[in-house]
């Protein structure tokens, strides 16, 4: 008797831990689309695209949502005015355009009644004299294999405020984790710069392992576009001020999200030993 008594006690201690956890649906609100601009022209040919697109609710899907239809421009600050066809449905671009540094641009969008602009400074580009790797000392790949980061070394110029965004990509793969630095502490020296990235779900496609290829992009960008990846970067990780997310500081006038960026590019591969 008192194991069945003690027995039905231990279902009864079962049920009622069971029977706190509820199911909570959330009614997130539906909010009216936007449309982002994300334009880049640079120095290289090939160099020129812009993609159209409106937000998405937070149930939908990621998907690209192009929009098409529109005319896209970009013009020189000698009013010579370069347009940009629709490749795809919302990627718009020009293969012959580049820029030129020290060059002034402005992009203009106009689709179904709205207008866009923005205007971009195209800065001098800072030579990249090489990348390397470096194995992280306290922390290893998931597989126990050397966790290993890319280092670029470069010369800040001392003239002028430098901001560089770094991208990178593995056997081609581009690496998710916004990089980007600037020259407050390192004006006119010598700068070997770490990129290290967070591969906390420890997808082996981002580790850098031998023999993979490693191709570093680093691009000398203006204040605006740096204000807007690093707003971009906060929202996404969390400033640890503000418990909801918010859009990222635009240069783009007109009521658009998103960036317009005429930036120089300069390029490194290396192959992991």
């Amino acid at each position: 008797m008192k194991n069945t008594i003690k027995y039905i006690t231990i279902l009864l201690f079962a049920a009622s831990l069971s029977s706190c956890e509820k199911a909570i649906d959330l009614k997130l609100k539906d909010t009216t689309p936007q449309y982002v601009v994300e334009g880049v022209l640079t120095n290289q040919a090939g160099g020129c695209k812009v993609l159209l697109s409106k937000t998405k609710n937070f149930t939908d899907n990621n998907d690209f949502n192009g929009i098409g239809g529109a005319t896209v421009t970009i013009a020189d600050d000698n009013n010579n005015v370069y347009p940009l066809t629709a490749t795809i449905t919302g990627i718009y671009q020009n293969s012959t355009l580049t820029g030129n540094p020290g060059h002034t641009y402005q992009l203009n969008v106009s689709v179904d009644g709205k207008t866009f602009t923005s205007s971009c400074l195209m800065h001098p580009g800072v030579p990249l004299d090489s990348i390397y790797l470096v194995k992280d000392e306290l922390q290893n790949n998931k597989d126990g294999t050397p966790r290993k980061y890319v280092t670029v070394r470069y010369d800040d110029p001392i003239a002028t405020k430098n901001y560089y965004r770094f991208v990178q990509y593995v056997n081609g793969r581009k690496e998710e984790t916004i990089m980007l630095e600037d020259d407050e502490f390192t004006n006119g020296q010598e700068v070997n710069n770490n990129l290290r990235f967070d591969n906390s779900n420890d997808n082996p496609a981002r580790d850098i392992r031998p023999g993979n290829q490693v191709t570093i992009e680093m691009m000398s960008i203006d204040p605006t576009v740096y204000k807007y990846f690093y707003s971009l970067s906060n929202s996404a990780n969390g400033d640890g001020n503000n418990a909801a997310p918010a859009n990222p500081l635009t240069n783009i006038k007109g009521g658009a999200l998103g960036y317009f960026s005429a930036h120089t590019v300069e390029r490194k591969v290396l192959t992991a030993p």
